[in-house]
């Protein structure tokens, strides 16, 4: 079983970075969606044990000019993953895809497209941005079944969802 813990657009506050990847224990896995993906940099105590991918956002110099992906791909237990900041740079999405993970909007959503599970994080901004509160994501991830946990900042669970393969 692996825990991943999705986090996008914390544009550099460290204190509800902290305190999402706090609130959860036994992650394996964080993946940082764009907008100030360097603060987990400045966290080494909380990637201990911990594999950490992230993207750039849309303001980054190497998003800008190219010199960092803005796509990954990754697979964990099975399953396909594509990180991206902003979804619309994404062209066309591989059939084998199961989850493409985007930021940017500083909105949480899950949608359903073709098969593919397109969920947004939110953002950790403040604890309101546009209106919106601070949220992340949580996956629990085994090979026939990812339960997904959509949390606001306090841990609390705001929304939950099961894919089954």
């Amino acid at each position: 079983m692996e825990k991943l813990l999705i986090l996008s657009d914390t544009h550099r506050n460290q204190k509800l970075l902290r305190q999402a990847v706090t609130n959860e224990s036994g992650l394996t896995h964080i993946f940082h969606l764009g907008d100030n993906y360097e603060d987990m940099d400045e966290n080494p105590d909380l990637l201990e044990n911990k594999k950490l991918n992230k993207v750039p956002g849309i303001f980054h110099a190497g998003y800008i000019d190219g010199s960092i992906p803005a796509i990954q791909e990754i697979s964990l237990t099975g399953w396909n993953f594509l990180l991206v900041h902003n979804v619309n740079d994404l062209k066309k999405i591989s059939t084998h895809i199961d989850f493409v993970l985007f930021g940017h909007t500083h909105n949480w959503s899950y949608d359903i497209k073709n098969k593919i599970h397109f969920l947004n994080p939110g953002h950790l901004k403040s604890k309101k941005d546009r209106k919106r509160k601070a949220t992340y994501i949580v996956m629990d991830i085994s090979d026939k079944v990812v339960q997904i946990y959509f949390k606001g900042i306090n841990g609390k669970v705001i929304n939950s969802e099961i894919v089954e393969k």
